[in-house]
């Protein structure tokens, strides 16, 4: 009898024992997501970059495709001013003469990347700091100033058209050191991992720093 006790006994402290240890596994995992889904909230909420885009036909100058052979014309939209000392910003698209330098600057913050679609930007050639990766119709500038500048050297005929450009600002405060995030929509809501490149990355171990996840930023503490 008293060794059937001492069974039960044993048996009693080993649930015990299991009970607890689930119910600490429990509130550890509970911590470690509440603490997940904070991180995902404070990186929201320190989001502290825009875009600007410019689109020609709409957002418009006042200078016309004659005229633009020997005058200025500049675009203005929410503190971000595009200036061209030889343009035609009037109509779609927008052209950048020869003979001139185009200045894109910011009231507030710093550009931290410029995009601008159009046909024959090979013309524009570079004029400052920062990346520039210039193709025929496609620029991406990155990098970080409250003004970047490029140069058609070519004769006032010679001229670089752009249907859109899009201008990304990091505004004052920010925590991020973010310029912009592209990411493939079609890929978003598949649980992958992307870094503030858009580079996919694992997953399972990551270091310190912010992430995207859904279309959404997490900090990795």
């Amino acid at each position: 009898m008293t060794k059937h006790l001492r069974t039960m006994t044993v048996a009693m402290l080993l649930t015990a024992c299991a009970i607890v240890s689930n119910a600490t596994e429990a509130n550890t995992s509970n911590q470690v997501t509440n603490a997940s889904e904070q991180n995902v909230i404070n990186a929201d909420d320190n989001k502290t970059e825009k875009c600007v885009e410019f689109v020609a036909g709409t957002d418009n100058g006042t200078t016309g495709i004659l005229g633009g052979a020997s005058k200025a014309d500049e675009i203005n939209k929410d503190g971000v001013t595009v200036h061209c000392s030889r343009a035609s910003f009037k109509y779609n698209p927008y052209r950048f003469n020869g003979f001139s330098t185009t200045t894109i600057s910011t009231e507030k913050g710093n550009i931290v990347k410029i995009e601008i679609v159009g046909d024959g930007l090979t013309k524009l050639v570079e004029n400052g700091e920062g990346e520039y990766n210039i193709t025929k119709d496609l620029i991406v500038w990155t990098g970080s100033a409250k003004s970047v500048s490029f140069k058609n050297n070519w004769d006032w005929a010679n001229y670089a058209s752009a249907t859109n450009i899009r201008v990304y600002v990091e505004l004052p405060g920010t925590t991020t050191g973010i310029g912009s995030v592209n990411m493939d929509t079609n890929k978003a809501g598949n649980n992958a991992v992307y870094n503030l490149k858009g580079q996919r990355v694992d997953g399972k171990s990551l270091p310190k720093g912010i992430y995207i996840k859904n279309g959404k930023k997490f900090m990795v503490k």
